[in-house]
């Protein structure tokens, strides 16, 4: 009889929204900055923006991202 073969182990990281993001890219899309978000595990946020190509905002830039969609 042969032994299995066992699959590799694959790190998961989590794709969850933590609550200060979920909040900024709520009030971003309610102000009409964005028109849509999702999390993208390998580049952080990707976010559609009117008339632009989608932007992939790493999670550690998303907030000075949006002050600056607010500014412009």
């Amino acid at each position: 009889m042969r032994a299995k073969s066992k699959k590799p182990i694959v790190a998961v990281v989590p794709s969850e929204v933590s609550g200060d993001d979920r909040t900024a890219l709520t009030n971003a899309f309610k102000a009409g900055l964005i028109q849509a978000w999702k999390r993208d595990v390998e580049h952080g946020y990707c976010l559609t923006v009117t008339g632009r190509p989608d932007a992939y905002v790493e999670v550690d830039r998303l907030k000075k991202y949006l002050d600056n969609l607010k500014a412009s």
